[in-house]
């Protein structure tokens, strides 16, 4: 789920392990009403809330935008949500996060315009916004705004930013048209400055990776007024202009992501690919990266819901320049529909995750060991056999040296061993449907 619009709330991830991402939607819900606006399907189930307007609900539909080497966490089904111009008062609406009163708030997203019908035109001051930031407090007092306009080519936009009302602060335009129909990245940010009436806003469209914030493509200071005290909202506006058009456009937007971190939400491209695969019915992860620079690890993530996940194991980065490959193999997977995510974690405890990968795993057997080293018996644990099920063990050289016959049903055994010679051996269970080995040491 991938469309990129990026408002700088802060300074991207949190530069904390566990508190810099301040929130991430990739509109994980079913089809349908985003709110409960007029009885509507709430498939947000309250993450978002109405906040003015009683016509054309905001609408989550399928399918997720996606955007290269820019990474959320998608479900598998998840949507993206649509916007559209109205006529009259459109449903506007906001979702919540850790207030913030200090430093940069990031925030990033994809959007793709559908069409130009219901721009105001290019030679328009003002335009139309249609993504802000809001307070605690209220749900009027926009912020960091991002306006919209008719580009000067046919079928482009073209976008700009206000720290507030373009009534009080003249919109900062962009140079360049951006043309419809395609994914575009937006990050907006917005600074909080020492003082009165001198916070700021800024603005990068499809702005390429970089570890540090770099000087924005356009930015928007106060000009009047009074400031916000806080940022803790991200309001989505479906307006209507006196300027003969719709004003705000009819949009797709998704994988939104805001952050006190520039880096958070900006491109990952270190990470080129991650995928998944079975091999001998174990779940094999791959991931290549590029330029690693100042990274610690990456945490390999399990989930059996692809909701919950919990670390599996640590692999250590590689911190070199160019193309670097890795592979982990789950040897404790779990039975049936699993999801794994990477955890990239920087030196200094920030983080960003992987897209969620999938593998489905049949019929995996138990074998474990009660003792191990072994002196005399060695007592095993195992998936319960069937009427081909016996137990081998082999020496070094790759010869079998034991054989036993197992009960079908059994589920627990022991083999004597005490006249094999010290050293290390591998102990196979082996049934009509599958084989699972494990060594262990003869004393």
């Amino acid at each position: 789920m991938r469309i990129i619009f990026t408002l700088f709330l802060s300074s991207i991830l949190s530069m904390h392990v566990a508190a810099q991402r301040l929130a991430t939607e990739d509109f994980n819900y079913t089809a349908g009403a985003l709110t409960d606006l007029n009885g509507g399907a709430n498939v947000s189930g309250g993450a978002w809330a109405n906040s003015s307007g009683n016509a054309k609900p905001l609408q989550v539909i399928g399918n997720t935008l996606s955007y290269t080497d820019y990474f959320t966490s998608p479900l598998p089904g998840s949507g993206k949500l649509i916007t559209d111009t109205v006529k009259n008062s459109g449903e506007d609406a906001y979702m919540s996060f850790a207030a913030q009163n200090s430093n940069t708030v990031y925030c990033s997203l994809l959007i793709s315009i559908y069409n130009t019908d219901n721009l105001i035109s290019h030679d328009s001051a003002n335009g139309d916004y249609f993504v802000a930031l809001l307070p605690e407090t209220n749900t009027f007092s926009y912020a960091g705004r991002l306006y919209i306009r008719n580009g000067s080519a046919t079928n482009t936009f073209n976008l700009g930013i206000a720290a507030q009302s373009a009534a009080n602060t003249p919109v900062s335009w962009l140079p360049s048209d951006y043309p419809i129909t395609i994914t575009h990245l937006i990050t907006l940010g917005y600074e909080f400055v020492t003082g009165s009436g001198n916070d700021v806003a800024k603005l990068w469209v499809d702005y390429p990776f970089s570890t540090t914030e770099p000087a924005p493509q356009a930015s928007s200071a106060y000009a009047g007024g009074s400031e916000n005290n806080n940022i803790a909202r991200l309001a989505i506006r479906q307006n209507y202009s006196s300027e003969s058009k719709g004003g705000t456009p009819k949009t797709d937007i998704d994988a939104i992501k805001i952050s006190t971190s520039w880096s958070d939400v900006s491109l990952p491209v270190t990470l080129l690919s991650f995928m998944a695969s079975l091999q001998n019915n174990r779940p094999v992860l791959n991931w290549k990266t590029t330029n690693e620079i100042n990274l610690k690890e990456y945490v390999v993530e399990r989930s059996s819901d692809a909701k919950t996940f919990h670390d599996v194991s640590a692999v250590k980065a590689k911190n070199r320049t160019g193309t670097n490959d890795y592979t982990y193999t789950d040897a404790a997977a779990l039975q049936g529909q699993t999801w794994y995510r990477l955890r990239i974690t920087n030196m200094d405890g920030s983080y960003t995750y992987s897209s969620i990968q999938q593998a489905s795993v049949k019929n995996i057997l138990r074998l474990e060991l009660k003792n191990n080293p072994v002196k005399n018996e060695v007592a095993i644990i195992y998936s319960p056999a069937d009427e081909n099920s016996s137990i081998l063990i082999i020496n070094a050289g790759g010869t079998i040296v034991r054989t036993q016959r197992l009960q079908p049903g059994s589920s627990a055994t022991t083999v004597n061993v005490s006249a094999l010679a010290g050293g290390a051996y591998h102990l196979l269970y082996q049934t009509g449907s599958g084989k699972a080995t494990v060594q262990f040491i003869k004393e």
